[in-house]
């Protein structure tokens, strides 16, 4: 079988990479995916189809994109579709449609109590198979089989070593800058004792007038390397982030996005920061209330990740 992988860049794409080994396990796949430094980092080596990277909610653009999906269905001879989102699945929907391929539409694990602006036209779509990754979302439209946060467990570090490196991010794409997160951790990491090496990737946000060396997207490989080597992660509340920094074995202090400063379209973020704050997967404050002993709290645990987790069939 060969199994069309479809996502774009950001939380939604990290998230399909940690979910394909469990879905398309002996599949031959081929991916979907716009074209950034995250992208071409966790996809090396892989059959990947780009189209343009769009902003949220151009449904013009995507189906406009809709083409490069339908190559890559005739060229592999794709026998079905499977997509976390975000509006690029609907780019692979309508010649899939076309073709009568199954198609699986996987909710973004960002969404814990609401469903996607793509997610709302999957539910009108009665061929999609829908699913959530939280079981108290199940409804009459849409299932649960298995989250990106499966297998993840926090345990206590004994002694922990002082605070010398860190990690700062906003994530790496998107319209939205974050500069209440940038001066927040700057303030925090500035009244610690002693020099911090600090990575900043800044996204969209604006920090020319900071004496800050910083850039604004990473490959995954050279994030994840040095997510690793930190002693404390801070980031907004988004899922690529959050994953990354449990899957390098770090809690990290995250601070969600606000609706009401411009930060985001929606409040979701706030929701997946709750929801990861009550099992202590990530220590939780807002943006402007970064303290040390916050970042002290967060160095005291450390994220485990089940090695083997069950493939599920969808």
């Amino acid at each position: 079988m060969t199994t069309l992988l479809v996502a774009i860049s950001g939380g939604h794409l990290t998230q399909l990479t940690m979910l394909a080994p469990r879905v398309a396990d002996g599949d031959d796949v081929v991916w979907l995916t716009d074209d950034t430094a995250q992208s071409r980092s966790l996809l090396a080596g892989q059959t990947v189809y780009h189209v343009p990277t769009r902003p949220p909610r151009d449904y013009a653009g995507v189906m406009r994109d809709t083409g490069i999906a339908l190559k890559a269905m005739k060229a592999h001879k794709v026998d079905r579709v499977i997509s976390t989102g975000a509006q690029i699945a609907l780019s692979a929907l309508v010649p899939a449609s076309a073709r009568r391929l199954p198609f699986t539409y996987i909710e973004s694990a960002t969404r814990v109590t609401g469903i996607s602006a793509t997610g709302k036209v999957m539910e009108r779509v009665p061929w999609v198979d829908r699913y959530v990754q939280y079981p108290h979302a199940v409804n009459a439209r849409w299932r649960y089989a298995l989250s990106v946060f499966d297998g993840f467990r926090v345990e206590p570090v004994d002694d922990p070593a002082p605070i010398r490196r860190a990690v700062v991010t906003v994530g790496g794409n998107g319209d939205f800058g974050y500069r209440r997160l940038v001066d927040g951790a700057r303030a925090a990491l500035d009244d610690l004792d002693g020099d911090v090496e600090t990575l900043w990737q800044v996204g969209a946000t604006d920090v020319s007038d900071l004496p800050l060396d910083a850039v604004a997207s990473l490959p995954s490989s050279e994030l994840s390397a040095a997510l690793r080597q930190a002693d404390v992660v801070i980031g907004h509340a988004g899922t690529g982030t959050a994953l990354a920094a449990l899957a390098a074995g770090k809690v990290p202090v995250l601070a969600p996005r606000s609706v009401e400063h411009g930060e985001h379209v929606d409040a979701h973020q706030q929701d997946l920061a709750r929801f990861l704050g009550d099992r202590g997967l990530a220590v939780v404050c807002e943006a402007d209330a970064i303290r040390p002993s916050i970042l002290d709290t967060a160095r005291h645990w450390r994220a485990v990740q089940s090695e083997h987790l069950a493939p599920v069939p969808l």
